[in-house]
């Protein structure tokens, strides 16, 4: 069997498994690159050596991405998740071979799965979103554009790019929902509160008419599309007018959004789709201590040891 015919194979033994649709298409991106880079090969032909110089090339293609920020939307921003993701696909694919009779010498089982190092996610706080937005409380045409892209960021969990590529027909005030397009191609619904619709309504009433999309730059230069790097200006300059001392950046305003959602209740599985994740599994990396912390909140709330106790009047022991 050849490397294309068993991927397909592999795709479609997923679906009947019963995985959703949404997984096997995971499976069919996160296996694009490896194709490629070996090309229809027989899959019995394949080495560990040739799963490692693949993987090497990833880890290149991270290098180069790091360096210069253009290679990024070419070549997919190739994060270590992004590359670990790559891998547990190829061991999958491999593993299901061997398990299928198609290959009696498995390459992927010498292969290492990486493991993205975990890092302190540095989220807008609560009390700096509130001092950000009340810098906007007033009617200006900066003020009202700056207070829709704040609580549109902070609503949503959208990326910088979502919503500098937001279109007028995106937008949906009615529904409450825009439909953002982010990391090139990839297209979602984004819901947001009857706040953050008012804040929309406010601004396109004076936004001046510069073309299709919803947010544009006010400067002296001709009005157009308003960029990340106006945005994260935009920030940094009403941060300054707030008293903010700790950074702030769009980004931050995402990991804000994960952090409330899940210390409310909301659940991981919903917060991946919300987020645009194309995996629960990257969802749960990065928030999952936030999901834990939510869930002792309510361990404590509801233990029934705690509640036997109080009610028995008994005390516990230091």
């Amino acid at each position: 069997m050849r490397l294309l015919e068993a991927v397909d194979a592999f795709l479609t033994a997923t679906r009947a498994d019963g995985r959703s649709p949404r997984t096997v298409d995971s499976y069919r991106r996160k296996l694009k690159p490896l194709t490629d880079f070996l090309g229809d090969v027989p899959v019995e032909a394949i080495t560990a050596d040739d799963l490692r110089k693949y993987i090497t090339d990833l880890m290149d293609r991270r290098t180069r991405w790091r360096e210069h920020p253009k290679h990024r939307e070419r070549e997919g921003g190739l994060s270590p998740f992004t590359i670990a993701g790559h891998v547990r696909a190829l061991k999958r694919l491999f593993n299901w071979l061997e398990g299928e009779g198609v290959i009696t010498n498995n390459p992927a089982r010498r292969i290492k799965t990486h493991q993205p190092k975990q890092r302190t996610l540095k989220a807008v706080s609560v009390e700096d979103f509130l001092a950000l937005l009340n810098t906007t409380q007033g009617e200006g045409v900066s003020d009202l554009r700056d207070r829709a892209i704040i609580l549109f960021l902070a609503d949503t969990g959208c990326r910088i790019g979502g919503l500098c590529g937001l279109r007028l027909d995106d937008l949906d005030l009615e529904e409450e929902v825009a439909f953002v397009t982010e990391k090139g191609e990839k297209t979602r619904p984004v819901p947001f509160t009857t706040v953050t619709a008012e804040a929309l309504r406010a601004w396109l009433a004076v936004r001046p008419d510069a073309g299709e999309y919803v947010f544009v730059s006010l400067g002296n230069k001709a009005v157009g599309r308003l960029t990340p790097n106006g945005v994260r200006q935009m920030l940094r300059r009403r941060a300054k007018q707030a008293g903010i001392t700790r950074p702030v950046n769009p980004h931050a305003f995402r990991h804000a959004f994960a952090r409330e959602y899940l210390l409310n209740g909301g659940d991981l599985a919903t917060l991946a789709d919300l987020l645009g994740h194309s995996s629960v599994e990257v969802t749960r990396f990065f928030y999952a201590r936030f999901r834990y912390k939510e869930l002792k909140e309510k361990h404590d709330r509801h233990s029934p040891v705690a509640r036997l106790v109080e009610k028995g009047g008994l005390r516990v022991r230091s």
